[in-house]
């Protein structure tokens, strides 16, 4: 596959067409109920409006890469001000995603090769006021352009996995690998790889991962896409063995092509009875270029996977390039990069997927989101509106690729949880001159579930 960047014709033509064809709907009953309610002051911890943003520099616009505290109440003077910020300059391509430990301890992954991993030192000055003092990134064993992080006991050990689009070297067609890391040290403990062209035909592989996820001795992770965007797509799942670290089985995700290319899975969500007692064991796969969200069965008893079977169509239904998968205490949210949409689902329902509420509407590129209450005790959702945080042709920047380019909002929007009320905005770009990479909450109060 030598040029994915087609993709942006039929992207852009599903975007006009969901912007065009959007209705507003009646108020919905929770809408009415939640407008008679007048919020009371609450007592609550200020930082917990507060997200930490990984930001990419803007080459075009003199801008660097940075990590970031930012203000996220909507109904704070200061909303969308950054408080306090940590500038890095050695490499071109900057952090991705923001990880807590079970300890606390603050991760991040990282698109240049050579930090593909790293560890922020998050901490409270001499006021007491959260402040990042720096980044230390960590020895892969060669692994390159790091994805998901999961924490997960087997055998009565824990590790930390990271999934490793690159594998151990970008310049590999079929590359990509998991790491997997003494969560206390860092160290690399063993480095899961299964290359197409180094093992046998049938045999199963890993190729580009991205989502992970496990249930006692069975992990999953997908195959996404070539790190460079152009050298291949995946299609599958690959199923692997805690017990010895060895990939066991593929599953085949696709059905439609909507975009021509492989169905690309992204985020995977292994349904267990620590996310919801009443759900039933399964995987919950959303394809990127699929547009669809499937569900995989599993058996207990014998740790059988079923086959697959698609509960969302994305084309059917008006949205593409679904991405995350989140959730509170009651539900699960999945967001969608088009038109730039969180759609939500009661958590003791899965695997079906039974709408809890009304759609959260962002804007493109609906990817990460965090979950807080206002000063007022208003609950809220802030949704990260960028798929991959790239450039826009029109303003002469480099790292422009056109169809990722059209879903790009560089912004973060804050939400009413309840009513779906759009409540407040900030973009980055016109703000900062930067794009917005992910946001966390700080301290990892905001979130659940995760992926």
């Amino acid at each position: 596959m030598k040029n994915i960047t087609v993709i942006g014709i039929w992207v852009l033509g599903l975007s006009v067409m969901l912007s065009t064809g959007c209705s507003n709907d009646k108020k919905t009953e929770v809408q009415k109920t939640a407008e008679k309610q007048t919020a009371e002051p609450a007592s609550r911890n200020q930082e917990e409006s507060q997200g930490i943003v990984l930001l990419r520099g803007l080459p075009t616009l003199g801008t660097q890469h940075s990590i970031a505290i930012v203000e996220l109440d909507p109904e704070s003077q200061k909303f969308g001000d950054i408080l306090h910020e940590f500038v890095y300059e050695d490499f071109e391509h900057p952090l991705h995603h923001l990880y807590y430990s079970p300890n606390g301890r603050l991760y991040a992954t990282g698109l240049d090769p050579a930090c593909s991993l790293a560890e922020i030192g998050l901490h409270r000055d001499a006021s007491g006021s959260p402040a990042i003092k720096g980044m230390q990134c960590l020895d892969t064993q060669g692994q390159q352009v790091g994805e998901d992080i999961m924490w997960h006991t087997v055998n009565g050990k824990q590790y930390m996995f990271v999934t490793f689009m690159g594998g151990t070297g970008v310049s590999q067609a079929d590359g990509g690998s998991i790491g997997v890391f003494e969560p206390q040290t860092n160290a690399v403990v063993k480095v899961i790889e299964a290359r197409r062209s180094e093992i046998p035909e049938g045999a199963p592989y890993i190729m580009y991962p991205h989502g992970i996820s496990a249930y006692g001795d069975r992990m999953v992770v997908s195959s996404t896409i070539h790190p460079d965007l152009a050298t291949g797509v995946g299609n599958a799942l690959t199923i692997i063995d805690l017990n010895n670290f060895t990939p066991i089985q593929n599953i085949t995700i696709e059905d439609a092509k909507p975009v021509g290319f492989p169905s690309s899975p992204v985020e995977v969500l292994f349904v267990r009875p620590e996310i919801s007692k009443l759900a039933k064991p399964s995987v919950l796969v959303n394809t990127m270029f699929g547009f669809e969200t499937w569900q995989v069965p599993y058996n207990e008893a014998d740790k059988s996977f079923g086959n697959p079977v698609k509960v969302y169509d994305g084309v059917s239904s008006g949205t593409g390039v679904p991405l995350e998968f989140y959730g509170t205490e009651t539900e699960l949210f999945i967001s969608h990069a088009l038109p730039g949409v969180v759609k939500r689902y009661k958590l003791d329902s899965l695997p079906e997927l039974v709408s809890s509420g009304p759609d959260i509407q962002a804007e493109a590129g609906a990817h990460h989101m965090i979950f807080y209450p206002t000063q007022s005790g208003r609950k809220v959702i802030a949704v990260q509106n960028n798929l991959l945080n790239l450039g826009n042709a029109a303003d002469g920047d480099p790292t422009d690729v056109d169809f990722i380019a059209k879903v790009n909002d560089h912004s973060i929007t804050v939400s009413d949880l309840m009513t779906g009320e759009r409540l407040a905005a900030v973009n980055f770009k016109q703000r900062y001159k930067k794009g917005v990479e992910n946001v966390e909450a700080l301290f990892g109060s905001g979130f659940v579930h995760h992926h």
